[in-house]
This record gives structure tokens, C-alpha cells and sequence, in this order.
């Protein structure tokens, strides 16, 4: 005897670049989306709850503000610096002149 399950189909919309990156980070770990999502939805079941912490990312940087700093810290490496400096701040603003 054969089983079936019926299936439905669900749609989502987001953002282009978000598909594009989290594309290239299931392709890297060989997940297609379809799956990922279906694993997704298995763990909430099983969970019954987001399986994941969902918190704000306060103390977390951009990609635009890693990308900034990765230059700033470049350019630290290729100049010396003036310091010493008592807070991070004072050193950002003395590296972006």
C-alpha cells in the first residue's frame, strides 16, 4: 500500500538581496530553499516555538558598518596611529581624517 501526504504550497516575498545571500549560504551547505524551509517548519513543530533565540541584535555590526571598519582598519595597518586614544570612538574619528 502506498501513502501519500497532501501537500500545499506556501509563497513568500523577500527582499532580493536577502534571497541572493541566504541562497549562497544553503548552496555552500547543500540545501535547496524548498528544504530548508521544510526544516524550518519540522522544527517548529517539533519545538513548538521558533527554534531559534529571537533577540534584538543591539550589540551586533551591519554589513555596511563591518565593511567600514574592515577600511578604517586597513588603513590603521598602512598608517601609524596617533593615539594612545581612551575610548574606540576617539580612535574611528582620528582614522577617518
Amino acid at each position: 500500500m502506498i501513502c501519500v501526504m497532501a501537500t500545499k504550497s506556501i509563497q513568500v516575498r523577500l527582499d532580493h538581496n536577502l534571497k541572493k545571500r541566504v541562497e549562497k549560504v544553503l548552496a555552500d551547505i547543500g540545501v535547496d530553499m524548498p528544504t530548508a524551509v521544510r526544516i524550518f517548519f519540522v522544527k517548529v513543530a517539533a519545538t513548538g516555538g521558533i527554534p531559534f533565540v529571537l533577540e534584538s541584535p543591539q550589540d551586533e555590526y551591519t554589513p555596511t558598518q563591518i565593511k567600514k571598519l574592515d577600511r578604517l582598519a586597513a588603513k590603521a595597518m598602512k598608517e601609524k596611529l596617533a593615539g594612545p586614544f581612551s575610548t574606540v570612538e576617539d580612535m574611528l574619528k582620528d582614522l577617518q581624517k
